[in-house]
């Protein structure tokens, strides 16, 4: 009896430990505590990060989506050109799933929104089908993930406060944030 007692309060601890450590980063996080400045007996002699560095990861129930990369550029995927007064913002993206089924991503479930409230879908993809059509639909069996680049189209001036949302389950959920671009 005494063994199950200590066994029970050993997995009791671990849990609850698991547990603290898991909600203290996320408030941390949350309220922006992570990027304090506390003092340092080192000399940093490094160039400042960015004030929101990549990668940024979203973990749903079954997929965890990761934002590796966001570039600018004048051309889309493919080689597209942009509208005039338009430039892609290019998007390198990880999804993986850790579900028991096979899912699939579809280019439906991304968006990007100004701070306007405007909101730009996918325009230029790496991925095509059969008859070479350049569409967005990757199927990601359980336990792989996939590397993945995403364009939208948006005007020159729209340098800042651009914010990456995606829906899970197909497009059928609400968008999700993932990050800042």
């Amino acid at each position: 009896m005494a063994k199950k007692f200590i066994v029970a309060a050993v997995l009791f601890g671990i849990v609850i430990g698991s547990l603290g450590t898991y909600y203290s980063n996320y408030l941390l996080d949350s309220i922006g505590l992570e990027n304090l400045d506390f003092p340092s007996n080192q000399k940093e002699e490094s160039s400042p990060e960015p004030i929101d560095p990549l990668p940024k990861t979203l973990l749903t129930n079954e997929i965890q989506y990761t934002l590796l990369e966001v570039k600018q550029t004048d051309f889309g995927i493919r080689g597209e050109k942009p509208l005039e007064g338009g430039i892609f913002l290019i998007t390198k993206l990880q999804i993986e799933n850790f579900g028991k089924q096979e899912i699939v991503v579809y280019g439906k479930n991304w968006s990007l929104r100004d701070e306007n409230n405007r909101i730009y879908t996918p325009k230029t993809f790496d991925v095509t089908n059969e008859d070479n059509e350049n569409i967005f639909s990757i199927r990601i069996p359980p336990g792989f993930k996939i590397e993945t680049n995403i364009g939208f189209e948006i005007p020159v001036n729209l340098d800042s406060n651009r914010e990456l949302y995606v829906s899970d389950k197909g497009g059928v959920s609400q968008p999700i944030f993932l990050a800042t671009i």
